[in-house]
């Protein structure tokens, strides 16, 4: 009986012990030499690069929403049911942490955002310094 006991409170301790989360440090900066990864193809909707060793990972999204110059930041999106209103192209990075949405370009034409918006993302966080300073900021996990 003494044994089923001892298993009790050893199994109900490990129960309520605290719980160790991962920490992720990770500095990313506008200074941070970026390469875009060169499998990024056009009609995708996901984008890889890799920054200060480190690979980062996001989605292009075609959006109603004009962000005006490239590195616009906003939190939220809006589309259009009018899909030719659905032209400016926005980036988010997915991984190491969440950014916010960063605008990158208008189109013009909805179908070409679509089919180039995530290669561009990553041509960006490669190139634009702009970009990265407002991919990089404000990041949650």
């Amino acid at each position: 009986m003494k044994l089923i006991w001892l298993g009790l409170v050893a199994g109900a301790a490990m129960v309520t012990s605290s719980v160790y989360a991962v920490t992720k440090c990770v500095k990313l900066t506008a200074g941070t030499t970026c390469t875009a990864d060169t499998f990024v193809d056009a009609g995708q909707s996901d984008w890889t690069a890799t920054c200060g060793g480190v690979l980062i990972s996001g989605i292009g999204f075609c959006s109603s929403q004009d962000g005006g110059t490239t590195g616009a930041a906003s939190n939220v999106l809006t589309t259009s049911l009018d899909e030719a209103d659905n032209r400016y192209c926005w980036c988010r990075m997915l991984s190491p942490a969440v950014s916010r949405w960063v605008f990158y370009l208008d189109f013009e034409f909805p179908g070409r955002c679509a089919y180039y918006c995530a290669r561009n993302c990553a041509g960006n966080a490669a190139g634009n310094a702009v970009f990265r300073t407002a991919l990089f900021s404000g990041m949650t996990d």
